[in-house]
């Protein structure tokens, strides 16, 4: 089991789709990206950016639920890939589990700061080497990146923008 982090989110211009990229936290640093639909992508933003609605969105309003009944999520884990979908649970205290989909239980970690981790056969099946990653929360900060730095960010936003499912295997 690895923990990852969210490091992108971006659109995959062949299939105008949205693409969640999840990089291991350490290790090999391998990258692991989820095809999302939009509403999807747009929940794990808003998540990722703290943004606060006026009412509710469906994961925020399971998690009040959640909270209501003195629960707490405490780790999202994406368990499997089968068919080209992965699938990820929901670990809550008392090891009570839930299935999910990977991009809910992403936007839910992301609003209370669950930890997320990926079983290895996973990473192993469908995951691609670092492309010169450099973090979400590095993109705002450009008083303290390098040239080559920047050059990475580059390289990796060509690569996002060019990027289409096949170039990263047939997972199932």
């Amino acid at each position: 089991m690895q923990e990852m982090r969210v490091v992108a989110l971006g659109r995959d211009p062949m299939a105008v789709q949205p693409v969640l990229l999840l990089q291991e936290a350490g290790g090999r640093r391998r990258v692991l990206p989820v095809w999302v639909g939009v509403p999807e992508a747009t929940a794990i933003e808003l998540a990722r950016r703290r943004v606060e609605l006026p009412r509710p969105q469906t994961h925020q309003l399971i998690l009040d639920v959640v909270r209501a009944f003195n629960r707490t999520l405490q780790l999202v884990r994406i368990t499997m890939l089968r068919d080209s979908v992965f699938h990820a649970e929901l670990v809550f205290d008392d090891d009570v589990r839930v299935s999910a989909r990977v991009s809910d239980a992403v936007a839910m970690a992301l609003q209370v700061d669950a930890r997320i981790e990926a079983e290895d056969a996973v990473l192993d099946e469908a995951a691609v080497a670092e492309v010169g990653m450099v973090g979400a929360d590095d993109e705002d900060d450009d008083a303290g990146d390098t040239s080559s730095e920047h050059e990475e960010l580059e390289q990796f936003r060509r690569f996002l923008d060019n990027a289409s499912p096949e170039d990263f295997g047939n997972p199932g």
